[in-house]
């Protein structure tokens, strides 16, 4: 392989999940959009997972701060899991400081406060709780799904994402609600599984041999741009698209997904006209609920490579 002229390099930054049953809540999508993590995201992902359900008839308090619950995982794999409210909801890690405050005031020594399960007003997604100051007798709402426990608690379910659409936006809410090939996904779930949106953000790198660096060239304009609407910007952004949707080969996507990669447009005139050989891409993240794949992706790894010098060679895994 010959020495790089030019190389560019991205990597997912951030993560912004929205499951589909909230899409159109608008206290969870007035929350979604005070976020950096959405306002400055553009590509999104649409991704299958198993639907996680609680088994209600084995959900019970052990005592004010901790929780036992049965998962259903897909058809019929179960896990019984307990957890303590601090580790499982961010309400309680934004009120107290530590764990350990937590603990003192929900002490079981202390009645101050208590907390009780409303079986009768929770389901199989929705777990609805009361935590009460009883001796003023100030009752606080809050609950808990089944995120909380994917998330917030990051237990591995066996349940990654798998990336079934790749999308860009500029207008993320408007193009999202209203995308022919959401309701498509939707309609093809099976009875065990749900859908995920995921807002992604990215970080940038740019390099290679300093005799072919040019930082007032196009290259570096569009790959050292800033978040925005800007011509330079919105190239950025295909060229993400353009790759992430080449390699994954998600099962909705049709543009960009056979092409041959070196024969693109924006490819042409903004890399291979610029000297840029080496392109290098990483969707992997921490977290079990962003372990992103596709069943029809290149190569089964989410660090992978392209090097326009060797185009028969095709993608291969990292740098």
């Amino acid at each position: 392989m010959d020495i790089p002229q030019h190389l560019i390099g991205y990597e997912i930054q951030t993560a912004k999940l929205c499951p589909y049953k909230l899409l159109f809540d608008k206290e969870f999508i007035s929350r979604l959009k005070d976020s950096d993590e959405f306002k400055f995201s553009n590509i999104y992902f649409f991704c299958r997972t198993k639907k996680i359900r609680f088994d209600l008839n084995n959900t019970e308090l052990l005592n004010k701060r901790t929780l036992r619950t049965t998962l259903i995982i897909g058809d019929s794999q179960k896990r019984t899991v307990t957890a303590n409210f601090y580790d499982l909801s961010k309400i309680f890690r934004d009120k107290y400081d530590t764990k350990g405050d937590y603990e003192d005031l929900v002490s079981d020594n202390d009645s101050f406060w208590d907390c009780k399960f409303l079986k009768e007003e929770s389901n199989s997604t929705t777990l609805v709780f009361n935590q009460i100051a009883t001796r003023t007798n100030h009752i606080f709402d809050f609950i808990i799904t089944q995120e909380n426990f994917e998330f917030d608690l990051d237990l591995d379910l066996n349940n990654p994402p798998e990336v079934i659409y790749v999308g860009q936006s500029f207008r993320m809410l408007e193009r999202i609600q209203s995308h022919k090939t959401l309701n498509k996904a939707v309609s093809q779930l099976k009875d065990n599984e749900d859908l995920r949106l995921y807002f992604l953000t990215f970080k940038f790198g740019y390099g290679g041999h300093r005799d072919y660096i040019n930082l007032d060239g196009s290259v570096s304009k569009v790959w050292l741009s800033e978040h925005g609407k800007t011509k330079e910007f919105k190239s950025k952004i295909n060229l993400v698209e353009r790759f992430l949707i080449h390699f994954l080969k998600p099962e909705l996507n049709e543009q960009h997904v056979n092409s041959e990669i070196h024969e693109d447009r924006i490819v042409n005139s903004l890399l291979l006209e610029n000297k840029v050989t080496t392109v290098t891409i990483s969707y992997g993240m921490y977290g079990n609920g962003f372990q992103f794949w596709s069943a029809n992706r290149v190569l089964p790894t989410d660090n992978f490579t392209f090097d326009f010098n060797d185009i028969e060679r095709g993608y291969f895994n990292g740098f």
